[in-house]
């Protein structure tokens, strides 16, 4: 029988099996995120009472007018925190837009379409070309929220061993190129959703007027996501591979599950039907778009980038997964009626219950930094303490990095360190005349590389459960030795392309690039 259960062991992976232990250890005392943001909205607001009494000030860079500390522990203050609050949490950008992204979502994984997808097109493909393909959809799953967490390691699993290879590089490929390419993708998700948000919302300390476009770091993320699974590729091939060598079946469970991969005729049916689905949709967008009247156009100046086009773009991306999820569903019959539909929605936004509250809590937050004038103040002054050590630009990108990449190892969660980080991180770049867009992009890089050797990643217990399956006597520390390369491929790659797109001045995304000029 196969056990389902993990038997930690601390002396797993040797010297740096303990390390990581009691890095582990460290990290569990930590407070949830929620009460995280709670205790930093109660350190602000009295910072702000503290740089009140001592008149901490700063000249704001496009007026010119002096920036006092407000006391939030005052009258004025006291009063707004209570009148503003639910104010704050409409404020907070990335739970309306994750809300509206999860509308198709939800449809798309709920009705069987991710996991059909990702089956249909593996099967019959050479054991070289299953690794390749299998590191594009790993890099670009986040389109689909965390269903490659979920589904691409026990998958990819089932697929190595079904063509003779070891089953539990299969899990480490899946899970570390998911993990460390967090950064990268073809598609706009929620990464970008979420991240850039909170971004624009830090960004308007500075300027009440900024936008910043979900599409600020495309041309980025394309470039990575096509680099990094050619790089996954030779490390699977090249270093985890060999070092774990061939792997014999004994186990007649696992065998009956090497036939596991295969797609039912109804979801083959399903599957056609979809791809018919969706290339509707797209021609039904495309009409709307092509035209220079098009109704997702600018109504006066047609362009697209001002027009509903883009200002809807979260409702087209989920259009993209809704409608082909729901043809699926129905002609697959993994849905019978609305009911089911509905059911499959629902049990997704119930999985959105902990980031609601962790929203509440960080609206709050920001929103507390805005008001007592702090993110500002340091932003501006850190700015001048920075441009004084003169440090170039580029060198400072790289330090956010790497700081924000060991953070990983206490705060994996890309909303909790950003939601803190922004409001002080992204002004202060752009005092320096760096774009939110490219500060945001080096919080991305270091947030995303050791997702992979992070235990504190909720995913990561779950892949040290099904490497188990293959392997029982694996440890956390035998599953970071072979990860530790896709993170240190993965950063190598990051920061290469993004020191050409630096010192080459290319556009990150669609008129977003490096540079930045406060008021410009």
């Amino acid at each position: 029988m196969i056990p389902n259960t993990i038997e930690k062991k601390e002396n797993d992976g040797g010297r740096i099996g303990r390390i990581l232990a009691k890095i582990e250890t460290a990290g569990n005392k930590l407070p949830d995120p929620v009460y995280l943001f709670v205790i930093f909205s109660g350190a602000i607001i009295l910072l702000s009472f503290i740089g009140s009494l001592l008149r901490w000030n700063a000249a704001h860079p496009v007026t010119g007018y002096t920036i006092e500390a407000f006391s939030l522990i005052s009258r004025a203050g006291i009063a707004r925190m209570f009148t503003d609050f639910g104010a704050n949490i409409r404020a907070f950008l990335p739970l309306t837009d994750q809300m509206i992204v999860l509308l198709g979502l939800s449809v798309f994984e709920g009705t069987g379409l991710a996991s059909a997808l990702m089956r249909r097109f593996f099967v019959k493909m050479r054991p070289g070309m299953v690794t390749l393909a299998l590191m594009f959809i790993a890099v670009n799953s986040t389109i689909a929220s965390d269903a490659g967490f979920l589904i691409l390691p026990p998958l990819a699993a089932i697929l190595f061993l079904s063509t003779g290879r070891n089953p539990i590089a299969g899990i480490i490929a899946a899970y570390g190129t998911v993990a460390a390419g967090f950064a990268a993708s073809y598609f706009i998700g929620i990464v970008e959703v979420v991240g850039l948000g909170i971004t624009q919302t830090a960004a308007r300390l500075v300027d009440p007027d900024i936008v910043v476009p979900i599409t600020s770091n495309y041309f980025f993320t394309v470039v990575c996501a096509t680099l990094l699974p050619v790089t996954a590729f030779f490390v699977t091939v090249k270093l985890v591979e060999p070092k774990l060598g061939k792997y014999t079946v004994t186990d007649p469970l696992l065998a009956k599950g090497m036939n596991e991969v295969e797609v039912s005729e109804a979801e083959k049916k399903g599957l056609r039907a979809a791809g018919i689905a969706l290339v509707i949709y797209v021609l039904a967008i495309l009409a709307m778009v092509i035209p220079p009247d098009g109704i997702l156009r600018h109504p006066e100046t047609g362009s697209l980038l001002q027009g509903p086009l883009m200002g809807g773009i979260l409702v087209v991306v989920s259009g993209t997964f809704f409608f082909p999820g729901l043809v699926f569903g129905f002609r697959s019959g993994s849905v019978k009626n609305h009911r089911d539909v509905i059911g499959c929605m629902t049990s997704s936004y119930a999985a959105l219950a902990g980031y609601i509250l962790v929203a509440i809590f960080a609206g709050q937050l920001v929103q507390y930094f805005a008001w007592s004038n702090l993110g500002i103040i340091f932003a501006i002054n850190g700015a001048e303490a920075l441009r004084a050590t003169g440090a170039p630009n580029f060198l400072l990108l790289v330090l956010t990095v790497l700081f924000v990449a060991m953070m990983n190892f206490l705060i994996p969660s890309h909303a909790a360190k950003l939601g803190f980080l922004a409001p002080i991180l992204i002004p202060l770049f752009m005092m320096l005349n760096i774009s939110p867009a490219g500060a945001y992009l080096a919080f991305r890089i270091g947030d995303s590389v050791t997702n992979a050797i992070t235990p504190l990643m909720p995913y990561f217990v779950l892949t040290v459960g099904h490497v188990k399956r293959y392997k029982k006597d694996a440890g956390i520390g035998t599953l970071l030795a072979y990860l530790l390369p896709f993170t240190v491929s993965f950063l190598i790659v990051f920061l290469a392309v993004m020191s050409i797109f630096y010192f080459f001045n290319l556009p990150l995304g669609p008129g977003a690039y490096f540079g930045f000029t406060v008021g410009g």
